[in-house]
């Protein structure tokens, strides 16, 4: 019964891009399958109700999951439940961006975070606050810089993110305006 869970075309597209973006938020998944919020929230309803994906609320946003592969009989959540409150933050535009700079650089003051990502400095204070509270990002005390708090496990998690498709045009337009620099 579950194969022809995802039989339907339409469903099937949903619950690919589930998989290839854990952690998308509703308006997100809509618009990288290109259909309408009512018809992926149906969708989406069906996908929770045959217990192929896993939904969680993180503030504002209702994000989705996959479970583990169609042929195990588990259905074990594929992100780890510690995991998903980063994988929520990195899905967010400031807050991927933040880790990728730490991450390169391994510490950077609020002043060399907020001009390389272009935004104003109550905006990158909000997105640390986030990712302090996370535990994602500490901030040393004796010089006030920020830096990844679990390097290894954050690198893994980047290892295993596909980032949505707007934030790989956003990095190609970057990259191409650098090399006119």
């Amino acid at each position: 019964m579950k194969d022809l869970v995802l039989e339907v075309e339409t469903r099937k597209r949903i619950y690919d891009a589930v998989c290839k973006y854990p952690g998308t938020h509703f308006r997100e998944l809509s618009r990288i399958v290109a259909l309408r919020p009512n018809l992926v929230d149906y969708h989406l309803h069906h996908l929770e109700k045959n217990d192929l994906i896993y939904s969680q609320l993180d503030g504002q946003f209702k994000r989705y999951y996959p479970k583990d592969q169609l042929a195990s009989d588990l259905k074990k959540d594929i992100v780890s439940a510690p995991d998903k409150p980063i994988v929520g933050l990195l899905r967010q535009q400031v807050p991927f961006r933040i880790v990728i700079l730490l991450a390169k650089f391994g510490s950077r003051s609020h002043k060399e975070l907020t001009e390389a990502l272009h935004k104003s400095p109550s905006t990158v204070s909000h997105h640390l606050d986030k990712l302090v509270l996370q535990s994602v990002v500490v901030q040393a005390p004796e010089d006030r810089s920020y830096r990844l708090a679990e390097p290894a496990r954050i690198e893994r998690l980047l290892m295993s993110f596909t980032p949505h498709p707007t934030t790989l045009a956003d990095g190609f337009m970057e990259i191409w305006d650098n090399l006119y620099l």
